[in-house]
């Protein structure tokens, strides 16, 4: 199972600690060029793991933004032992499993089907890849939580089975649980999907 975009690991070196600790600490200390260049680090990735998280609908654009608020508020607090990029990732993951829990506690109608068309010849592949990815957020959607966590920061974001347990603090053979199942869940649900299973295809040639 292959997702688009993967980007995973916290490992650093020197150099970057210390240019990652300038950006964070003068992002913390409200320099408007030390902030942009923060949120453009971390925009797309943010971004794409809320909306596996939370689900691509309309919600998934606000959690982002509260998100990159989130980062921004804890810019000082980066001390440069990972990456500009793993850090993000921790406050994004924790702050789409609260939104999780929040909407776990109050009762929700079955959001509307998102309709897949097959694009024709010459179809923009971008818009194309960006159709795969919605259907993709709303099969995450029907994962329990848990799943769907682990898969994402697994399979999405690149992060071994070490590093989903530390952002999560689920132990390592729980996450092992989480990934196998959800993957299981995930791959019959894609099998199932003629628009999904023959874009992967495509993916795989």
């Amino acid at each position: 199972m292959t997702f688009t975009g993967q980007i995973g690991g916290h490992s650093t070196t020197p150099a970057r600690e210390e240019a990652d600790r300038r950006i964070a600490a003068a992002a913390a200390a409200g320099d408007p060029e030390a902030r942009r260049r923060l949120v453009e680090r971390v925009l797309d990735r943010t971004r794409r793991v809320v909306t596996y998280l939370v689900g691509a609908d309309r919600d998934a654009d606000d959690m982002a933004q509260i998100a990159l608020v989130q980062i921004l508020r804890s810019a000082h607090t980066f001390r440069g032992e990972c990456t500009l990029e793993y850090w993000a990732d921790r406050i994004a993951t924790r702050t789409a499993m609260r939104e999780l829990r929040r909407r776990k506690r109050r009762e929700q109608v079955e959001p509307q089907a998102l309709v897949m068309t097959t694009p024709g010849p010459g179809a923009d592949v971008e818009a194309d890849r960006k159709r795969v990815r919605a259907r993709l957020a709303q099969l995450l959607g029907k994962l329990t939580p848990e799943r769907r966590t682990a898969v994402v920061l697994h399979h999405v974001q690149g992060y071994g089975i070490a590093e989903v347990s530390e952002l999560t603090g689920a132990p390592v053979n729980t996450v092992r649980d989480r990934l196998r199942s959800g993957r299981k869940q995930l791959r019959k649900r894609i099998l199932g999907d003629p628009a999904l299973r023959g874009w992967l295809d495509r993916e795989d040639r």
